[in-house]
């Protein structure tokens, strides 16, 4: 019996052998297919996959030009990491809410010379100067500064309202100034622009001073139609465009004329300016016979206290004005989202 039992079996072990046999080469051609399939797929994702999208700016065209300033300042969250979880004991977690919570001072949006953790923001595509960090790390803050005005505070007001509220992805600060404040760093934005050497200078701070005096007319277009900038004999107040000449009043002109030796002034002797160049004296006498001292209430008998009361003219003086920063916090908050992962081996080194 026990050799009928096992001739019986002999050919079970024998069918299983073969039907494993073909099983797998089944498997294998059919893991053969699903490979190359899948080889297929994955091209095609690759190939369709959408490129991450960079934050959209702020649409500021409806602002006058001259009101709005953009800054960039470059900030790196390896750095702040590194401070909240080895030097200040926190533990990553809240470390991410506060990097999260982070607004710049208005003492750090004004600073002259950028310290760490903010970088350059011609260095957000290198690594970080101070920890070697990947620039990754590095995130973007565009900040733009409104300055207040009947030109802008309505158009400030529905933008701030249309702003995204989700995790306060925007802030808005406000800072008391000064319209002189304003007027001198609006002039000393616009010198850093321009190249003293080339004559075509002279147009350029023309049009960037009228259209911070009247920010409703297109400068733009009516410089591109004209080739020079006429003083009128005709006109009392305003400006004209005529056979490709810029005519403007008086005493318009004669402010324009103020601007430009200011603007000059410390580059060679005395300013350049339409007329030529002119010194201070000079320019007192031009501007003395012209009737233009008289006109805006200058008392003064000599250049130098007189300069100081066109100034005073020029700027508003010390009448009341605001900034205000709105900030860009998009990237910041998208940055912090990979740091408590991301950095938690740093923080343990």
């Amino acid at each position: 019996m026990r050799k009928r039992e096992s001739r019986i079996r002999e050919p079970e072990p024998t069918r299983r052998k073969a039907v494993t046999k073909k099983t797998l080469g089944a498997k294998r051609k059919a893991n053969a297919k699903r490979k190359e399939a899948g080889k297929g797929k994955t091209t095609d994702s690759k190939k369709w996959k959408p490129a991450p999208k960079a934050m959209p700016q702020l649409d500021l065209s409806k602002f006058p030009i001259e009101s709005v300033t953009r800054m960039d300042r470059g900030i790196c969250l390896a750095c702040v990491w590194d401070v909240f979880v080895r030097h200040l004991k926190l533990a990553p977690k809240t470390a991410q809410v506060e990097i999260k919570r982070y607004t710049p001072s208005l003492d750090e949006l004004n600073a002259a010379v950028v310290q760490r953790p903010y970088v350059p923001a011609q260095s957000s595509e290198q690594p970080c100067p101070y920890c070697g960090e990947a620039s990754k790390w590095i995130a973007r803050l565009p900040i733009y500064r409104i300055e207040s005005g009947k030109a802008t505070d309505t158009l400030r007001r529905e933008l701030v309202k249309s702003l995204s509220k989700k995790n306060d992805s925007f802030v808005v600060l406000e800072q008391k100034a000064t319209q002189q404040r304003a007027f001198f760093e609006w002039l000393e934005s616009i010198s850093k622009q321009l190249d003293l050497n080339d004559p075509v200078w002279l147009r350029e701070v023309s049009r960037h001073y009228l259209s911070r005096k009247e920010p409703k007319a297109d400068w733009q277009a009516e410089f591109e139609a004209a080739h020079s900038i006429r003083r009128s004999r005709r006109l009392e107040e305003g400006w004209e465009v005529d056979s490709g000449r810029l005519f403007l009043a008086p005493m318009l002109f004669d402010e324009l004329l103020l601007v430009q030796y200011l603007v000059s002034r410390s580059h060679l002797a005395g300013g350049l300016t339409l007329e030529g160049r002119y010194t201070l004296p000079e320019l007192f006498q031009r501007l003395r016979h012209s009737g233009f001292l008289r006109a805006v209430g200058v008392q003064a008998s000599n250049p130098g206290d007189a300069l100081e009361e066109l100034l005073v003219h020029l700027s508003g003086g010390a009448a009341a004005l605001r900034f205000y920063y709105i900030i860009d916090r998009r990237e910041l908050l998208e940055g912090a989202k990979g740091l408590k992962v991301a950095k938690a081996k740093v923080a343990a080194r």
